[in-house]
């Protein structure tokens, strides 16, 4: 073998190597706004549980971490407004 040919199919290999190390970057940066996306879920469960029966945490504590959720109250407020129209239900289900 040549040494053009050799540097060919280290660069190859490095290319190949490289395209999938940037996959399985992209597919944990995918699961940690997943993960995320959880948390916040479980936030505005432990703030608005009272709602749907859900033992709440105490008041000073809610109204302490009330303007940490200013993003969910106002998705709450138009999920709510939107509640009748379908079309938004299928928009809101895949963040448009």
């Amino acid at each position: 073998m040549t040494k053009p040919s050799l540097r060919k199919i280290f660069k190859d290999l490095y290319n190949f190597f490289d395209g999938f190390a940037e996959g399985f970057r992209g597919r944990s940066v995918e699961f940690i706004r997943v993960e995320e996306r959880e948390l916040e879920n479980v936030f505005a469960i432990l703030l608005f549980g009272s709602y749907i029966g859900l033992p709440s945490p105490p008041a000073f504590l809610s109204l302490e971490l009330l303007p940490h959720v200013a993003k969910e109250l106002y998705v709450l407020g138009i999920s709510a407004e939107r509640a009748d129209d379908p079309l938004s239900q299928i928009a809101e289900f895949f963040e448009l």
